[in-house]
């Protein structure tokens, strides 16, 4: 028979044996969290828009008609660091926004006029049972998409 000698807890083989068992799942989990991370390609890019979209709804149940105007500013975060100015906001007028629905059904184009104002309306039957408004375009070279649920 194998007699197996007790380890004196505080003895320099038991402390050695100690650190490798804590230092091992140690080093596993830094592995794992810096090799997950060696992608430079992100699957998609995602950039911010351009445009800033407030919206007013009305809904016409008699009729059946969703009317909605969106007013579009651009931002100007030159300021973002300095309380005393902060954000600016100024009107878009002249862009062209496209209006879909079901990401690729179109509904509509309009353009905003000068106090940045886009108005929207349609039948429900016209918009197939859709529950939200995708509005489309491009404002200084940027392509953008903002959901509007109604």
């Amino acid at each position: 028979m194998i007699k197996l000698k007790k380890l004196n807890k505080d003895s320099p083989i038991t402390t050695g044996i100690m650190g490798i068992l804590y230092a091992v799942p140690a080093v596993l989990i830094l592995a794992i969290l810096v090799t997950s991370c060696t992608s430079e390609n992100l699957a998609f890019d995602v950039i911010e828009s351009p445009v800033l979209a407030t919206f007013e709804e009305t809904i016409d149940s008699e009729e059946g008609i969703l009317t909605m105007s969106a007013t579009f500013y651009e931002l100007d975060k030159s300021g973002i660091l300095d309380k005393n100015i902060g954000i600016d906001s100024t009107l878009i007028s002249g862009m062209t926004v496209e209006v879909f629905i079901n990401e690729n059904t179109l509904v509509g184009e309009i353009t905003t006029d000068s106090e940045g104002k886009a108005v929207f309306a349609k039948s429900f039957s016209e918009l197939e049972g859709a529950s939200r408004l995708e509005w489309v375009g491009t404002y200084s070279d940027t392509p953008f998409r903002i959901y509007r649920n109604f």
